[in-house]
């Protein structure tokens, strides 16, 4: 026999009967109608969480239509183009569907709900339109870019990519891929043909983006945690995960899920300001003061980018004396009046027994407990919190102990009296230079017998009077 390969054959160079024509059809068809209503029961069950009377025979037979309607539109023997060009024609020019980008909404995800108001989002879009590919057995896939999915027929030789929310309009591979620039890796989920389990993690993930939105935390949370057991190389759903541990101030995995959507996409900017953020949070300054330089090397006078960085350098610049200070228009997260007072048997932390908010730092209790189940002798307390320092300047410290007391302002320490004094109390003054901000407070003390005394009064240069402490001190909820 000739070893020779045949010449690749051009777009419909080949001419099919009647007879055989149909027989193609048919077999195309019956291919993807195995797999149509598991494929379309997936969206469906998805969107019977927040659609419980959802109507699954109804979507099935709108999408049926769909499919009768779609071979209405081929030509006879199209070629592998004009059926790719179907789709957009079916959706757009023939059925008038409108394309969204407002996630505010899950409405807009729904399958149920965008056929009924012909109005969806890139993804529901995509995946009515593979609903349809299966049922008529043409080879259509999704295919995810950051932040966006768009629909690909490939059938091994023919591709075409086609832009779901502009009209169908078709993109080439060369254009995506000079899109994406550098940042598009050789491991990427980006641009590829996604199967039908990492088509399931999108379809998951942006529910929970709604749900993050919307602040039903728990949701957000089985989302992603579940988008990512099925597309565990989806940038997105990394970054939101790491946002929800962030505004739960879980700053430690919200760090590792931020740092792992910036390796599988180093483009994400929400993602590396995220990132930044939750190092600030976290104490880590100059690793947050890196993340915008990379933020600002990709998108120079980024505006929130410019906010942080002068506020950060000045925290930078005053050394550990300042590590964790925040401005006084970037509070943490969550404050209530008050410092969170931890009480424990021992002298040196030894066991918790109580926690409370106490609201100033006026305490005498002589001889007695200082609080409900906590001994009168042998205790020690630890208050934490942050100090709103309105203005720098020299702020001055009045403090009258028995027995030790301890006062640092994030890592700098104001008072260190860390001794047993018997009967009497102490009486010093200490002074500390501090910036304006929100400072992380450390307030300590022990009494080993007999009275128990904490007395702190504030005072700031240039002021007639002292502070009134509770409105200076705070804690996170």
């Amino acid at each position: 026999p000739d070893s020779t390969p045949p010449p690749p054959a051009a777009e419909a160079s080949v001419r099919l009967s009647d007879r055989d024509r149909a027989d193609h059809d048919r077999a195309r068809e019956l291919a993807g109608a195995a797999r149509f209503k598991e494929e379309l029961g997936e969206a469906l069950e998805l969107a019977r969480r927040d659609h419980p009377q959802l109507d699954a025979a109804a979507a099935e037979a709108a999408v049926e239509a769909l499919a009768a309607r779609y071979r209405e539109l081929l030509p006879a023997d199209a070629t592998p183009r004009q059926r790719a060009e179907a789709f957009a024609t079916l959706f757009f020019d023939d059925q008038g569907y409108v394309a969204v980008d407002d996630l505010t909404s899950p409405e807009v995800l729904h399958v149920d709900t965008v056929l009924q108001r012909r109005t969806g989002h890139c993804l529901s879009l995509t995946v009515l339109a593979l609903a349809v590919a299966e049922r008529v057995g043409e080879p259509l896939f999704a295919v995810a870019m950051p932040n966006h999915v768009f629909a690909r027929y490939d059938d091994g030789e023919v591709r075409r990519n086609l832009e779901l929310t502009r009209g169908g309009v078709e993109v080439t591979d060369a254009e995506l891929r000079a899109r994406m620039g550098d940042f598009l890796r050789d491991d990427s989920l980006y641009l590829t043909n996604l199967d039908r389990l990492q088509l399931r993690g999108l379809l998951l993930h942006d529910p929970g983006f709604v749900a993050l939105e919307q602040g039903r935390a728990d949701d957000a949370l089985a989302d992603f945690t579940e988008a990512l057991l099925c597309a565990p190389r989806l940038p997105e759903a990394h970054r939101n995960l790491g946002v929800l541990h962030g505004e739960q101030r879980r700053w430690k995995p919200a760090i590792a899920a931020l740092e792992r959507a910036v390796e599988l996409y180093p483009g994400d900017l929400d993602a590396l300001l995220n990132l930044a953020l939750c190092r600030h949070a976290d104490g880590d300054v100059a690793g947050a003061l890196a993340d915008l330089d990379v933020v600002e090397l990709l998108a120079p006078g980024h505006p929130r980018a410019a906010e942080l960085r002068p506020r950060w350098v000045a925290e930078a610049g005053h050394g550990a004396g300042a590590h964790g200070v925040r401005g006084l228009d970037d509070p943490p997260p969550g404050l209530v009046s008050g410092l969170l007072g931890r009480y424990y048997r021992g002298t040196a932390f030894d066991t918790l027994v109580r926690e409370q908010v106490d609201t100033d730092l006026d305490f005498d209790w002589q001889r007695g407990p200082p609080a409900r189940g906590v001994p009168a002798d042998r205790f020690s307390v630890r208050w934490t919190g942050w100090f709103r320092a309105d203005r720098p300047g020299r702020y001055t410290l009045f403090v009258v102990a028995n027995d030790g007391a301890r006062i640092r302002f994030g890592d700098r320490t104001a008072v260190d009296r860390w001794h047993e004094v018997g009967h009497s109390s102490w009486t010093d003054r200490f002074e500390i230079e501090l910036p304006a901000g929100w400072h992380p407070l450390t307030v300590e003390h022990f009494d080993a017998s007999t009275n128990a005394r904490l007395f702190c009064l504030v005072g700031r240069e240039g002021d007639e009077y002292p502070l009134e402490l509770p409105g200076h001190l705070f804690h996170q909820r």
